[in-house]
This record gives structure tokens, C-alpha cells and sequence, in this order.
């Protein structure tokens, strides 16, 4: 009977130690488990704090990127509106100078028309002896000439030098300065004009 009491008291002992023993390696397997579970969170924090970086690094270039493209636009905008402008001024400027010549000229040839018609048969007759020299024909022609002539042909020199003028102040394209040209030859040239006609 002794034996017995003894044999269930160890029995008991056994079943105490085993059940402690597996209560420890439960809840040092919990212990394990609950690391683990920590780092990989720390992993996982971590991982997302360098993509969050990542993202906004890249948000911030692609930001620059956008900024440096608009002013680089702008920039490019306003240097195109200025050389549209300059275009726009210079195409202006050529036009005003073209009708203005185009005017004078028109207004010379009246001029000039107007003081032919109003030659005398002396003033032709001087004109075409062929006997006097150049200079003396000029003299006498100038002698022959009334007030009416004489500003006809005062008028006619005005609208030629107003054109020299406007000649040399204006930017002139190789266009302009030939157009010029060619208006002084068509027109001719010298106070003596009317003269030339006359000789026609």
C-alpha cells in the first residue's frame, strides 16, 4: 500500500514536471515568435521608410524638372514675342517708307509734268541749241525761268532730298536701296530735270 502511495506521488511529480516543462517551451516559443514578429515589422518599417524617400525624391526631380521646363518655355515665349515684334515693326517701318516714296514720287512726276507743260518756245529753243555749251545753257535757262518755274523746280528738289533723307536714316534692306535707286534713275537726277524733258 506504501508502495503504491509512493508510485502515485511520483506519477503526480511527472505529470507537474511534464505539464511545466511544456508550459516553458510553449512560452519560449512565444518568446521566439514575438522577436521574430518584431524584427520582421522593423523590416518591414524600414522597407517602407526608404520607398516613402524614394517617392518623394523622385516627386521633388520630377517637380524641378516641371519648373526648369515652364521657364525654359517662358523664356523661349518671350525671346519669340520680341523677334515677332521686331518683325512686325520692321515689316511697318518698310511699308511706311514704300507708300511715302511711292507718294513723293508720284507727287515729283506731277511736279515734273506740270513744269514742262510750262516751258516757252525760248526756254525749249535754249535748251536745244547745240551751239552753247552746257553751262551756258544752264545760265540762260535759269534767266528765262518765271517765279512760277522756279518754285516748281524748288518743290521738285525738296521731295528729292526729303528721299535722300529718308534714304540714309532708314535701316534700309538691300530691297529698299535698290527700290531707291531704281526711283532716282527713272526720275533722274539734278535741279535741271524739267530741262532734260524738254529736250524730249
Amino acid at each position: 500500500m506504501k508502495n503504491l502511495r509512493i508510485l502515485s506521488t511520483c506519477t503526480a511529480l511527472l505529470l507537474v514536471m511534464g505539464v511545466t516543462f511544456a508550459q516553458q517551451t510553449q512560452n519560449q516559443g512565444q518568446s521566439s515568435s514575438g522577436v521574430k514578429d518584431q524584427i520582421k515589422t522593423q523590416t518591414q518599417l524600414q522597407v517602407h521608410d526608404q520607398t516613402q524617400t524614394q517617392v518623394q525624391n523622385q516627386t521633388h526631380t520630377m517637380i524641378q524638372d516641371q519648373t526648369q521646363t515652364q521657364t525654359m518655355t517662358r523664356t523661349q515665349t518671350k525671346d519669340q514675342t520680341r523677334l515677332n515684334e521686331k518683325d512686325q515693326l520692321r515689316s511697318q517701318k518698310r511699308l511706311q517708307l514704300k507708300n511715302e516714296t511711292m507718294e513723293q514720287t508720284q507727287l515729283k512726276e506731277q511736279n515734273r509734268d506740270q513744269f514742262r507743260n510750262s516751258l516757252t518756245e525760248e526756254q525749249v529753243g535754249i535748251l536745244g541749241d547745240q551751239e552753247m555749251t552746257r553751262s551756258q545753257k544752264k545760265k540762260a535757262f535759269m534767266g528765262s525761268l518765271t517765279d512760277e518755274q522756279r518754285n516748281m523746280l524748288r518743290e521738285n528738289n525738296t521731295l528729292r532730298q526729303q528721299q535722300k533723307n529718308e534714304f540714309r536714316n532708314s535701316t534700309g534692306t538691300g530691297d529698299q536701296n535698290k527700290q531707291m535707286m531704281q526711283n532716282r534713275g527713272a526720275n533722274g537726277d539734278g535741279s535741271t530735270g524739267g530741262k532734260r524733258n524738254g529736250q524730249h
